[in-house]
């Protein structure tokens, strides 16, 4: 009979002042790993306390601006034969704890092709502060812990195989999904990431400065700090020299031509047409399948007024989107449900209306507290013959996205319909309220528009 081995997976992580953090970062791996490594660099928090508690192995490393360093120390800590190494602002979702271990089980028995898989791809999908997903992309979270597996580079580490430098990955990003948390504002607000992240990529820059992956990420510090000028220069650097040097990763220029874009759909001036372009095409031609490109730059002709060829492009944006299987982040996974609104829009200006109708409900689809489609879909519907007097069909509709019963429902739809201009539909809304909610809405919001209006 064969014996089927035990997998053994260390839990390893660096933190520094995350007790509001920790205790979630390590109740994913409780059952599955075999032991828990924290290492501290300087917490003056309850971090260490609460991880103490909680079974963690505790070490200590003097801080010296050098994540690789840190993350290297805790690796030499582990046991385990594999390694799940995720920061403090990270977590396993409950359905993808549940297929770690069977999936490196089916690569420790060669189930997977490839030669010798030394590490899993896992999806990392960042969240705000209500929970909603926004950029997705691969990340390399889970591999085998051996001693040529390190991770290199201060800020935005990543692993290499010593003499080899590439490595078989398992991409399981239908299986495993990793919620972050650590890109919030608030979150950099209270850690002050931004400042320490341009502080240790300036230190990088210094010994080389046309390191195109340093400038990139100093460019996203400076886009979290609202710096975007000094942003724009630093992806447009990054360009320059990507593009005259034959080592640059394709993800860094990809990278930095998505980021432009979205800093030029930002702040939409037509006198930068002819750079935005530019830009475009030059992503297009790096990565025809990626969707980005086209998302933003059909959110910049959107705000320019070029309604129908920006129905092209964020038409065809959304259809990558559904396609993609590449390992470049997405970053218009945080916009869709102002990509398909602007798509409404578009359809609707051009007379398109049943197109219209379907994108802007595809953007509720998405978030259907999302005030400006829930707008222009009810001012569509308004116009239909009887709805006036009825509203019968907006109701139907209504009923589809929204739950009646639920008071936050309930004043979305009324905010909508109060927007659209649209009593009828507002009269339904009121309702399906118990007669004491609908008093005390209708006087709350006579009181708001009282007061607005003195």
């Amino acid at each position: 009979m064969k014996i089927r081995k035990k997998i053994r997976l260390s839990q390893c992580m660096i933190v520094k002042n995350e007790e509001k953090n920790i205790r979630r970062a390590l109740s994913w791996g409780k059952g599955i790993v075999c032991e828990q490594i924290v290492v501290d660099t300087g917490s003056t928090d309850r971090t260490v306390e609460i991880a103490r508690e909680m079974g963690a192995k505790i070490f200590h490393f003097e801080w010296i601006d050098d994540f690789s360093a840190a993350k290297n120390y805790a690796i030499e800590q582990a046991s385990g034969d594999w390694i799940a190494f995720l920061d403090a602002d990270e977590y396993f979702t409950e359905a993808s704890v549940q297929k770690i271990l069977p999936v490196i089980q089916k690569v420790e028995k060669g189930a997977y092709s490839g030669s010798e898989i030394v590490a899993i791809a896992t999806e990392l999908m960042s969240i705000d502060e209500k929970g909603r997903p926004g950029v997705s992309g691969q990340q390399i979270r889970i591999f085998r812990n051996i001693p040529k597996l390190r991770y290199r580079n201060r800020i935005h580490e990543e692993l290499e195989y010593a003499g080899r430098g590439t490595f078989d990955v398992l991409d399981s990003r239908g299986d495993l999904t990793i919620y972050h948390t650590g890109y919030t504002k608030e979150a950099f607000e209270q850690t002050g990431k931004s400042e320490r992240n341009i502080r240790m990529l300036k230190k990088e820059l210094e010994d080389d400065p046309e390191n195109v992956g340093a400038l990139v990420y100093l460019g996203d510090s400076y886009m979290t700090g609202n710096s975007y000028e000094k942003a724009k220069e630093c992806f447009h650097e990054a360009l320059k020299y990507g593009t005259e040097k034959e080592d640059t990763l394709p993800k860094d220029l990809l990278r930095a031509a998505s980021m432009l874009l979205i800093l030029y759909a930002r702040d939409p001036a037509p006198e930068q047409e002819e750079t935005v372009r530019e830009i475009h095409e030059k992503y297009r031609e790096m990565h025809s399948d990626h969707p980005d490109a086209d998302c933003y730059f059909g959110v910049w002709l959107y705000e320019n007024k070029y309604y129908e060829e920006a129905a092209g492009y964020l038409k065809a944006s959304l259809d990558k989107f559904k396609r993609y299987k590449g390992s470049v982040q997405v970053y218009m996974s945080a916009n869709l449900k102002m990509a398909y609104a602007q798509l409404g829009d578009c359809c609707l200006r051009q007379e398109q209306y049943e197109d219209a109708v379907r994108y802007f409900t595809m953007s509720l689809g998405v978030d259907r507290y999302y005030t400006e489609a829930l707008v222009m879909l009810l001012n569509i519907f308004k116009r239909e013959e009887g709805e006036a007097d009825t509203a019968a069909g907006s109701w139907t509709l209504l009923s589809h996205l929204y739950n009646l019963s639920s008071l936050k429902d309930q004043m979305m739809m009324l905010k909508g319909a109060k927007l659209a201009s649209f009593p009828v539909l507002e009269e339904r809304i009121y309702g399906v309220m118990p007669a004491e909610q609908r008093r005390v809405v209708q006087e709350a919001l006579a009181k708001k528009a009282k007061e607005k209006s003195r």
